[in-house]
Parts: C-alpha cells; sequence; structure tokens
C-alpha cells in the first residue's frame, strides 16, 4: 500500500481532464456528498491529475489506444506515488483501458460500472439503453459488468443516433456548451430505445449528466458518475 505521508485520512486519486468539465463535476460532487454524509465544510482529501485531453482525443481517433493508456497509467502512477489510496477515472470512455491500468498500479481502481449493475438490479432492470462516445458504446467492458448484475440485454443507439450523441459530446459538452436543443436530441434518442425495450437509459459519459444539472431527466435515467462518486466515497470511508 502507498505511504500516504503527511495525509491521514484515505485520498480519492482522480485521473483527470477528459474533458475538464466533467471532471469539475466530479470533484463538485465528490464534495458536495462529503458534507452530506460528514456535515458542512468537510471536504474530502483528494488528488486530481488533470491530463491534456487534446492529445489523448488525437490518440483515441488513431485508435491508438496503447497511447492513451500510457498516459493514464502515467497519471495513475502520479496519484499513487503522491500517496492516494485509490483512483479512478473520470471518463468513461478511458475504461476502455481500465484493465489494463488496473494491472499496473497497487493502490485499488475503481471501475465506473461497479455501482451501477447493483444499482439496476435492484430496480428490477432488465434491458438498458446505453448512451456514450462511439469510441466507448460498442466494448464489451457495458456486457459483462451489467450482465453480471443480472441486466440481460444492452441496447446501443443506432449509427445515426451515435453520430447525434457523438457530435453533442464533442463539439458542445467538452467546450462547456450546454443548450436545450442538445438536451431535446439526446431525450429523443433515449425515447427511440424505449420504444426497442429499454427500461432504463444510462448516462455512460461523463458529460452528457451535465445536460440535466437542473433535475429535469426523465425518472428512468442514470447517471452512472452519481453511482460512482458515492462508491468512491464509500470506498474512502472503509479505508483504515
Amino acid at each position: 500500500m502507498t505511504e500516504r505521508g503527511p495525509f491521514s485520512k484515505p485520498l480519492i486519486g482522480l485521473v483527470g481532464g477528459m474533458s475538464w468539465h466533467s471532471t469539475a463535476r466530479y470533484y463538485r460532487m465528490l464534495n458536495e456528498a462529503s458534507e452530506t454524509r460528514r456535515g458542512a465544510k468537510s471536504t474530502l482529501e483528494s488528488l486530481v491529475y488533470t491530463l491534456d485531453f487534446a492529445p489523448l482525443f488525437q490518440l483515441a481517433s488513431a485508435g491508438k489506444w496503447d497511447g492513451v493508456g500510457h498516459h493514464l497509467w502515467r497519471a495513475a502512477e502520479g496519484l499513487e506515488e503522491g500517496g492516494a489510496s485509490c483512483v479512478a477515472l473520470t471518463a468513461v470512455t478511458a475504461h476502455r483501458v481500465f484493465d489494463v491500468l488496473a494491472k499496473q498500479v497497487r493502490v485499488p481502481c475503481l471501475h465506473v460500472l461497479d455501482p451501477v449493475g447493483p444499482f439496476l438490479k435492484q430496480r428490477g432492470c432488465r434491458r438498458v439503453g446505453v448512451l456514450a462516445t462511439g469510441f466507448a458504446a460498442g466494448q464489451d467492458f457495458f456486457d459483462d459488468h451489467l450482465a453480471r448484475a443480472g441486466v440481460g440485454a444492452v441496447l446501443r443507439p443506432d449509427a445515426a443516433d451515435q453520430a447525434v450523441i457523438d457530435d453533442i459530446i464533442e463539439n458542445q459538452l467538452t467546450r462547456g456548451m450546454v443548450t436545450a436543443a442538445a438536451r431535446q436530441a439526446i431525450d429523443a434518442v433515449g425515447e427511440r430505445l424505449r420504444q426497442r425495450g429499454a427500461d432504463a437509459i444510462l448516462l455512460a459519459c461523463t458529460e452528457l449528466p451535465l445536460l440535466y444539472q437542473d433535475g429535469a431527466a426523465p425518472a428512468d435515467v442514470v447517471d452512472a458518475v452519481a453511482l460512482h462518486v458515492n462508491a468512491l466515497l464509500d470506498h474512502a470511508e472503509q479505508m483504515p
């Protein structure tokens, strides 16, 4: 286990910058939840390693995921050396290389989908529509994690709807642009997944929940980031 140095409490290590808008949401939600659990001014002790998103996006676009993984490993290693008790990636798409990363660091790495499956199982969801980037949407880690919780089918948008999602994420949300038109477009994609039998819609991109910050998300929409945040706090509280 990594030494904590001057820190007396477990440190949450966040690999961020993909994009910084979603990283900021992680940081805010972690501290809001910490205050809710522990009282006013009870800020969570954490470290954030912010990566430069531009070269990572270029590597991903070129299919060079080994290169992406190297940058993420470097960040995770830096967090570990800084005293982090666990590491989390603040981007769902980055979980394409999660398994490799988790084997390279000594502290626990908490997968964004680990708390999602049990939550869906508790709600009795069997067919889940997944809204994610095109880089992530077709990846097996969705099926593998959700199947362990009894989810029978993972439904993906068709090619046209996936193009809409990618355009909104890449050209708007990662640039801090949140519009009613974008939310309506994402709502429409979710509705088409419901028509195909989805009984829950998983926001599986860390930027997508930015569209629903006013609490306007439909009741069956599940925010993977919110569940991940609570799991990180649970982990911190369970650490000695």
